[in-house]
């Protein structure tokens, strides 16, 4: 029986790369949920991206708790459809992000007292998940040496955040200074409308993508990713909220990978049912994760994959978990992140870095 729900604001710091990014403070918030029955604890994550704030999203798990207290951990479906149903207001975004960190550590905690990894309780087997090293942003004049450095240290797949207006010059300089022989990506964080879109889309054709994130806003407009998708190859999800969002885009073809992410669209019992029909499409599978120092979301999202889609790839910051804020049992090389331990795998040692700055931050272009 579940006894406690607890939502916990936290800081835990992005790990400065060489050259040093610019998005640190907005990349260092993090809002975790702990879920305690009387014999374990589990842990979830939310992604909160509205205003990049968690207060919101904190106070929505608060209103939500008293739903959740006495409710049993080992039916975590019906504990999400309850709190779905309690909470939907005719759209997702706040809401959703939230039951996602709850779901989440409500999934951690019966794996926990089952002594299971996660995969396993999901009826699946461990496996490797090819990670990708995704960037925050940086100066024009130090992307080229962001990038050199990590291909230096071992990363084969690099995903820039440079602004929409200076990544067609990041790209070019990239590949122009450090070649072809590695995978590159680029999000564009939603920073065009559809002809400047396809401008982008035309000049950057040749400079062998893998593929361009999110460049239409807003990033629900399905009929422009579709006709920028039939140019160069695109990325998106991490702002699809719900499986009937994922359904559409699927009828539609409007994308090349596709991106959920579970801390924002329904935690591991979302999650799953995504997951699953995307993979009965026969689409491809990338994972979205905030690349940042939360690793909970990260690692469960692994454990996820490890269970149901083995070939998808998996979002992560430019390094491994840091030792000094988790305890951790997963395995973590600059290839891949292996599942493994009771949960999910990881635990944040507390008392967990305090998020002291309030109110809202702009991604500045």
């Amino acid at each position: 029986m579940i006894k406690s729900v607890e939502p916990i604001k936290s800081s835990v710091p992005l790990t400065v790369t060489s050259p040093k990014q610019l998005w640190i403070d907005q990349w260092s918030r993090q809002l975790y949920v702990k879920v305690i029955s009387g014999t374990a604890t589990g842990w979830g994550e939310v992604l909160a991206t509205a205003g990049n704030d968690p207060s919101a999203y904190y106070e929505m798990i608060r209103t939500v708790t008293p739903l959740i207290i006495g409710q049993d951990e080992s039916e975590p479906r019906e504990i999400w459809d309850l709190i779905q149903k309690y909470i939907f207001s005719g759209g997702y975004g706040v809401t959703t992000a939230s039951l996602s960190g709850i779901d989440i550590a409500i999934w951690d905690l019966l794996s926990r007292e089952r002594k299971q990894p996660m995969y396993k309780l999901l009826g699946g087997e461990q496996h490797s998940i090819r990670r990708y090293a995704s960037l925050s942003r940086y100066r024009k004049s130090d992307v080229v040496e962001a990038v050199r450095n990590l291909l230096d240290a071992g990363y084969k797949m690099i995903k820039i955040h440079q602004s929409p207006s200076e990544s067609l010059e990041s790209i070019e300089s990239i590949r122009k200074e450090l070649g072809y022989d590695f995978e590159l990506m680029a999000d564009l964080n939603c920073g065009f409308g559809l002809e400047a879109a396809k401008d982008f889309a035309q000049k950057v054709s040749k400079l062998e993508m893998k593929w361009i994130e999110e460049p239409i806003w807003p990033p629900d407009d399905y009929d422009s990713l579709k006709v920028v998708n039939k140019i160069v190859p695109v990325a998106a999800g991490e702002n699809f909220f719900s499986l009937n969002e994922f359904r559409r885009v699927l009828s539609m073809h409007a994308i090349t990978y596709y991106q959920p992410d579970i801390t924002k669209s329904g935690g591991i019992t979302g999650g799953t049912d995504i997951v699953k029909m995307i993979r009965e499409a026969g689409e491809i599978i990338s994972f979205h994760c905030r690349p940042h120092n939360g690793w909970v979301g990260i690692a469960a999202t692994a454990h996820l994959a490890s269970a149901i889609s083995t070939d998808a790839l998996l979002e992560t910051p430019p390094n491994c978990i840091p030792e000094e804020n988790f305890k951790n049992t997963n395995m973590c090389t600059n290839d891949f992140v292996k599942p493994a331990g009771e949960g999910h795998g990881i635990v944040p040692i507390e008392p967990l870095p305090e998020l002291k700055s309030g109110g809202l931050l702009r991604f500045h272009d």
